[in-house]
């Protein structure tokens, strides 16, 4: 328990965190994809009505994103299959910590554990040059159950990783601004006591501290532009022919809801943490975030503050036009998933990777998706490796579903069961989609749980 709490504690501070697993979190260290030991699992079929709505498209079969954006997710189709979302661009997953959930909770500080859910919406837009070297993102969260109050849901997050004091907004356009913060004692900052909910909005979405940018080698153009904007970026191999996607991470201590603002705030995270990880080829991409979030604030009238954590995986980009998929033939693709394990829903997640491997069949209208070599993505001392762990690998198919560049079902995973889908990302190159990406979440009898996604590119058999 004492190294849980440590673990726990550097993901706190920050300077941890899933961003800083191993270089790719998983992808150096990928195996071959030709590994023995995955299991079959379901058809994948789903019963019950078929996805519904078109791709919500223009003639490429992409969603157009806000001015100014270079890549989105979208906003939400209202479909989902299992705990598999649609959006206009992709498709995600969410998952909710469990010990909040506890009718008592003991650990007010920390919040541990993993359920998959149907709940909550995830988006992300992205900017990127030609080469899609990725200098800016926003993330927007809302409807996660994260009650200042108690009782009604807080300000949507909009968070950039900016390294600026301000506040950040978002308009009907582009990517977000950041506007100076009002002076201390400007009726801006007014949170009555009797008044409590007519100023969470201002209280949201604030920058109290200014941050250094993440370390870049003053060679690299492209990360030294994404560490201005707080983020992380390690170029990939992809564009020679091999499978490493480009990768960002981005950390921020936040303190959204602190009625202390802005100048008596005591500490940077004093109200939680962000963390943010994408991967992207040149039209697919696959992000996770996690929030962690105190609730039942005090000063907003909510009862016994404690926080939650809450997390996700998002599949969006360029999409294949439903219309130009092949009718016939078909097409392997190879990459890796990344996510996160509880080894019983309860106590604190691990990071995880896998390889990946999707054969699809156009005529058939599936997808056979396989995760090999699962592993923990973090370096644990031996006496500390949990003693449930995830199957190694796995094998589902997956039915296209409405709109046809998706496929998406029920999976099996050793005695865990849920769901997975994916979308096909970039125009039709030699006869198919060029790219994938995707989310997934299991759950077991057990309790074990798991979240995740992938994105793969299109390899020569």
């Amino acid at each position: 328990m004492n190294y849980l709490m440590a673990r726990v504690g550097a993901i706190a501070v920050l300077l941890l965190g899933l961003a800083a697993c191993s270089d790719g979190s998983g992808v150096s260290g990928a195996t071959s994809l030709g590994a023995s030991g995955s299991s079959t699992g379901s058809s994948g079929v789903v019963s019950g009505s078929p996805i519904g709505g078109s791709s919500g498209g223009t003639t490429n079969g992409q969603s157009s994103c806000p001015t100014g954006v270079s890549a989105c997710s979208g906003a939400a189709l209202g479909v989902s299959v299992g705990t598999i979302q649609l959006s206009r661009n992709g498709l995600q997953t969410i998952g909710f910590s469990t010990t909040d959930l506890l009718p008592t909770n003991n650990n007010t500080a920390e919040a541990f554990g993993l359920l998959p859910a149907n709940e909550g919406f995830a988006e992300l837009r992205v900017l990127h040059d030609t080469d899609a070297n990725i200098s800016a993102v926003d993330l927007l969260l809302s409807q996660l159950k994260l009650f200042w109050d108690g009782r009604t849901e807080r300000p949507r997050i909009i968070e950039n990783f900016g390294l600026k004091r301000g506040r950040v907004q978002l308009g009907d356009q582009g990517m977000s601004t950041l506007v100076a913060l009002a002076p201390q004692g400007d009726a801006f900052w007014d949170n009555n006591a009797s008044t409590f909910t007519g100023t969470q909005d201002r209280y949201a979405n604030n920058h109290y501290f200014e941050r250094a940018a993440s370390a870049c080698d003053v060679s690299d153009a492209a990360c030294v532009t994404a560490a201005n904007n707080g983020l992380r970026l390690v170029a990939g191999n992809w564009r020679t022919g091999s499978l490493k996607p480009n990768q960002i991470s981005a950390t921020r201590l936040h303190e959204d809801g602190a009625t202390q603002g802005p100048d008596q705030i005591p500490f940077a995270g004093f109200k939680g943490y962000r963390d943010l990880w994408n991967w992207n080829y040149r039209y697919a991409h696959v992000a996770g975030w996690v929030t962690k979030d105190t609730i039942n604030i005090q000063e907003w009238g909510g009862g016994r503050e404690h926080n939650k954590e809450r997390r996700g995986t998002i599949a969006f980009g360029q999409l294949t036009d439903p219309a130009a998929l092949p009718s016939s033939g078909s097409a392997t693709y190879r990459g890796y998933a990344r996510g996160w394990y509880s080894p019983d829903g309860q106590t604190e997640v691990y990071p995880i990777a896998a390889d990946l491997e999707v054969t699809v069949d156009f005529g058939a209208k599936q997808a056979t998706l396989r995760l090999l070599n699962v592993r923990i993505d973090e370096v644990l001392p031996a006496n500390m490796e949990p003693n449930v762990k995830l199957t190694v690998g796995s094998t589902n198919v997956l039915p296209f579903g409405t709109p046809t560049n998706t496929a998406i079902g029920g999976i099996a995973h050793g005695d865990a069961a849920g769901y997975a889908g994916l979308r096909f990302f970039g125009p039709i190159d030699g006869g198919t989609p060029p790219e994938l990406a995707g989310s997934f979440s299991i759950k077991g009898l057990s309790g074990i749980t798991a979240i995740g996604g992938f994105i793969a590119r299109r390899v020569v058999q």
